[in-house]
């Protein structure tokens, strides 16, 4: 969640000379090339696919990487960052309403009051508390385009924990990568990404790397782990870290302040995504396991 907060902050510099089209497509091409790396040192190479595997790598390429792509520069375009955050902060409560219908998930009042509550704090640090803002210019076309990206990522959460019952988090992402590079290729030809070889200075080409081999390489493969271990809505969860990581990087690299509903935000996030991971056993029967090991006989 550092690393994709820092996104924000490698996007915007990247952005104001390149369009979004091919700052995604170095980014994952990049990001594919370590991928594959990481795959020929430590599982030699790519693992055959199924026919089945094959269709639900074509899914996460087109959900998590092409489709959310697609929908977020062109809501982007169209409505100032701030409110395309808030709305993007979404991802969770959905992906926790989502995951005990269609994945099975364990569901609880607990665990959903602390989705809501780290969507509360996700809300706060983005709005400055001023919530009413976020309903006073109403639905617009970029409003949906950014649904359409919250929709994409929900998906690729949930596709992630089925493709992950046979496929490890390294091949899954390594596959998804490189069908989202070959799907942005085009668009990204179409916006002139062969000039940017010509035109990148050390500057842009760091933005890159961090893009591509930190926040995707390494932060793709993290976030699968974290589905695998436990769960989608909980691994879902923590990406109301995200505007957190993104302001808090903003202020120290781009000078930004630091203002009070960051600290009240990051406390409220912090406290909900906790609840969100309590375990299912809780502190009964923690204490009933404790009670009853204190009465069993000495041996």
């Amino acid at each position: 969640m550092m690393f994709w907060g820092g996104t924000f902050v490698a996007g915007r510099y990247l952005a104001a000379n390149y369009h979004p089209f091919t700052i995604a497509f170095y980014r994952f091409l990049s990001a594919s090339a370590v991928l594959m790396l990481f795959c020929f040192t430590k599982d030699r190479g790519l693992v055959r696919l199924t026919p089945i595997q094959v269709l639900k790598v074509v899914l996460l390429g087109l959900t998590g990487i092409f489709s959310y792509n697609y929908f977020f520069f062109e809501g982007l375009g169209l409505i100032e960052a701030g409110r395309a955050s808030v709305i993007i902060a979404i991802n969770p409560t959905i992906t926790a309403l989502l995951a005990p219908l269609f994945l099975k998930e364990e569901w609880s009042p607990l665990k959903f009051f602390g989705a809501l509550l780290a969507l509360s704090g996700a809300l706060t640090v983005i709005t400055n508390g001023q919530y009413s803002e976020i309903f006073s210019e109403g639905l617009g076309v970029g409003e949906l385009y950014l649904l359409g990206a919250v929709v994409s990522w929900v998906t690729y959460t949930m596709l992630g924990k089925v493709a992950l019952k046979k496929l490890s988090p390294l091949q899954a992402t390594t596959y998804a990568c490189l069908l989202g590079t070959l799907l942005l290729a085009p668009f990204a030809y179409h916006h002139q990404a062969l000039s940017f070889f010509g035109l990148a200075g050390f500057y842009d080409w760091l933005a890159i790397f961090f893009l591509g081999v930190l926040a995707t390489a390494l932060g793709f493969i993290w976030y699968y782990q974290a589905i695998q271990r436990i769960g989608a809505a909980k691994a879902a969860a923590f990406i109301n870290f995200v505007p957190l990581f993104g302001i808090s990087s903003g202020a120290l690299i781009l000078g930004e302040g630091l203002k009070l509903s960051l600290i009240i935000g990051a406390l409220l996030v912090i406290a909900g995504v906790s609840l969100t991971n309590r375990p299912k056993a809780g502190f009964r029967a923690t204490f009933k396991s404790r009670k009853s090991q204190r009465k069993s006989p000495t041996p």
